[in-house]
């Protein structure tokens, strides 16, 4: 009956966890078609949509909201609104720990990452600990972030001679995956990756 009730309780877990993100994602489009609803109302009537039961108000909205995100994405990208950008994530973005890391790594999986991708390397704290290579600096110094676990977006920025650190053939992904999973399971990742 134990047993019974241990698998039950895990799928429950399971599920909860797996729909949380589905839910968050779908009351936050859900609030942007709501702010929107003016907007697409006023497109409905220039174009004489009012009446139309094909093209419906959701659909306007919809669509404005698409358009939006890609009209803002251009923005981000180019000129004054990346400096905007920028500016905002150097003066008042930079107060959230592990921010820069997260965004780095969130772009990495979404595929738009662009010159943030640090390299995992291992650094001599109590034997060997992984840690991201942030940045190079005078005299043969390095600074690496060192994630913690299971949480690692918090960890320790730290100043190495670049002779002690060593390089490894691990994506920042992994080492999230093995952070979060407390190393557990974590052989098939590091096998061949790291050399000590």
């Amino acid at each position: 009956m134990k047993h019974f009730l241990n698998i039950i309780s895990a799928l429950i877990k399971g599920g909860i966890f797996f729909l949380i993100p589905i839910i968050l994602l779908i009351v936050l489009f859900e609030r942007a078609i709501e702010l929107i609803q003016p907007l697409s109302d006023h497109v409905e009537s220039i174009f004489g949509l009012e009446e139309n039961r094909i093209i419906t108000p959701f659909v306007v909205s919809v669509t404005l909201v698409l358009l939006i995100c890609l009209i803002a994405g251009y923005i981000a990208q180019r000129g004054m609104g990346k400096r905007m950008i920028e500016w905002i994530e150097d003066h008042i973005l930079v107060l959230f720990p592990g921010y820069k890391l997260m965004k780095t790594t969130f772009e990495q999986r979404a595929g738009i990452a662009q010159n943030h991708n640090f390299p995992v390397v291992l650094v001599p704290i109590d034997g060997w600990m992984m840690a991201f290579l942030v940045e190079e600096l005078e005299d043969e110094k390095v600074l690496v972030f060192v994630p913690g676990s299971p949480e690692t977006w918090s960890g320790n920025l730290i100043i190495f001679d670049k002779s002690k650190i060593k390089k490894t053939d691990l994506t920042q992904h992994e080492v999230h995956k093995i952070g979060r999973s407390l190393g557990i399971s974590s052989f098939e990742t590091l096998k061949g990756k790291i050399k000590i």
